[in-house]
């Protein structure tokens, strides 16, 4: 059967456990928050799928405030319609940006050498990359690739070597069959040279033959086109809205 919009946007919500602090994730039929409480515009997101105002004032823009730390407010599907009123309170689009499914259990026949799941003593080298490749902070970089990456079964992070050098990572969450990739990265100076086609293509492959029967993501718009060619499509585009002054700081 079909996955519908509806459960893709809670599926992408539910995947955020991997960053999110536990008392600050929730996930209901019209909306999601996923806040981790450090100084990250990106890691503290609310998503609003209802084009009712209360739902999004409610249960998602107060809930942002209250947390006193920068974040995001996402609107999806039904929820774009409530955009007037992140208008009125002084908010203003970041950007919009697709949410795209790899359905099926198919991925390009790849060399996969140097791909491999990071154990835990490898994770410090790649949030030291994560936060090369996007001006992160240290702080940040930890709460996107945690230690329970490493360990949780369904929860995961993997990279791409060149010798002894990680030039490429992610990291990834199953949720109801599917696995949801956050936090793609490949160091600058390695950038289009394949290697981020090479790791994700690697791992959707094993990630199938495990029993996963699709992917799901959200892309930057540098990635959209890698994702294209791996099979990916877009399902919708969501707006990121947030105060201009939380953006100055943007990683």
């Amino acid at each position: 059967m079909a996955r519908t919009a509806i459960e893709l946007r809670r599926h992408l919500g539910a995947a955020a456990r991997l960053w999110s602090a536990p008392a600050h994730h929730t996930v209901e039929a019209e909306w999601w928050t996923a806040f981790s409480g450090e100084i990250s515009v990106d890691y503290n997101v609310a998503c609003c799928q209802s084009s009712d105002n209360d739902v999004l004032v409610d249960h998602c823009l107060q809930p942002l405030l209250d947390l006193k730390k920068p974040g995001i407010v996402m609107l999806a599907g039904p929820g774009l319609a409530t955009a007037q009123k992140l208008i009125d309170a002084g908010w203003a689009v970041v950007e919009a940006l697709p949410l795209m499914l790899l359905e099926g259990a198919d991925a390009p026949d790849v060399d996969g050498a140097g791909v491999r799941a990071l154990t835990e003593e490898e994770l410090p080298e790649a949030r030291a990359l994560l936060a090369d490749t996007y001006s992160m902070s240290d702080a940040a970089a930890a709460v996107a690739i945690p230690v329970q990456a490493a360990h949780d079964p369904d929860l995961g992070a993997w990279g791409i070597f060149d010798g002894d050098r990680m030039v490429s990572m992610f990291t990834g969450a199953t949720e109801d069959g599917l696995l949801v990739v956050w936090s793609m990265a490949t160091r600058p100076r390695d950038q289009g040279k394949g290697y981020g086609r090479r790791l994700l293509a690697a791992v959707l492959r094993s990630q199938f033959e495990a029993g996963i029967k699709g992917s799901l993501l959200q892309s930057s718009p540098p990635g959209e086109r890698l994702y294209r060619g791996l099979g990916y499509q877009v399902v919708e585009y969501w707006q990121l809205w947030s105060r201009p002054r939380w953006m100055m700081g943007r990683a």
